[in-house]
């Protein structure tokens, strides 16, 4: 069970702080949601945030791009120490080949390589890249903004993935992620779990007992 804080949930005003909480509080991974204003509709953060942010911490850094053209931004985030990067298989509006490479040349830069499936789009749509990816993660929520209700219909969807590409790869699950939920997931077949809200609700300084509660579900 891998537990990795988003840090899109943080207080945006005290991000070094949610920083060095989830680095002390026990997550495995720092989770960095990065949007462009176009795939989804916020803009997030960039290249001078996640510089700062694998400056601030041990922890590796999985970059999950909400963005139109993902190739465009692995130059910049392997340089700035980004562990692993999720592309969505819908920025490239059907184009396996497309996928394929993207994920290839994610790989090519040193980076564990991954694709995200919104909770409209299938397991097919990934049918082709058996023996390419490092992880999956399936989206339990809308991408595009934090603290929405969690799936239940997406839990199906978890287990065709565990069961497609066995063992593997690791199956992560992103969004509505919390104490109860996390349970869920896991029984799916999840293995990667992305929690923003349920995190950073209380406080950071609350942070290692929301991690510890996430936890209790394993």
């Amino acid at each position: 069970m891998v537990v990795a804080p988003s840090l899109y949930a943080a207080p945006l005003l005290r991000i070094g702080d949610a920083v060095r909480a989830v680095t002390d509080g026990g997550a495995d991974a720092v989770h960095l949601d990065v949007m462009d204003g176009h795939f989804v509709g916020p803009i997030s953060f960039g290249n001078l945030i996640v510089q700062a942010v694998s400056a601030a911490t041990h922890l590796p850094l999985d970059a999950h791009l909400m963005v139109s053209n993902p190739v465009s931004h692995l130059p910049w985030l392997a340089d700035a120490g980004v562990r692993g990067v999720t592309i969505h298989v819908e920025a490239f509006e059907g184009d396996q080949v497309g996928v394929i490479e993207a994920v290839r040349e994610i790989r090519k830069r040193g980076m564990r390589a991954g694709v995200a499936l919104k909770p409209a789009t299938g397991v097919r749509a990934i049918a082709g890249l058996v023996g390419e990816l490092d992880h999956v993660l399936v989206m339990t929520v809308e991408p595009g903004s934090s603290g929405q209700p969690f799936m239940r219909a997406m839990l199906s969807k978890v287990s065709e993935v565990a069961d497609r590409f066995g063992h593997d790869i690791e199956v992560g699950v992103d969004g509505g992620i919390n104490a109860s939920t996390a349970r869920e997931a896991l029984d799916a077949g999840a293995r990667y779990l992305v929690a923003g809200s349920s995190v950073f609700a209380a406080s950071i300084e609350g942070v290692r007992g929301a991690i510890d509660a996430l936890r209790t579900s394993e």
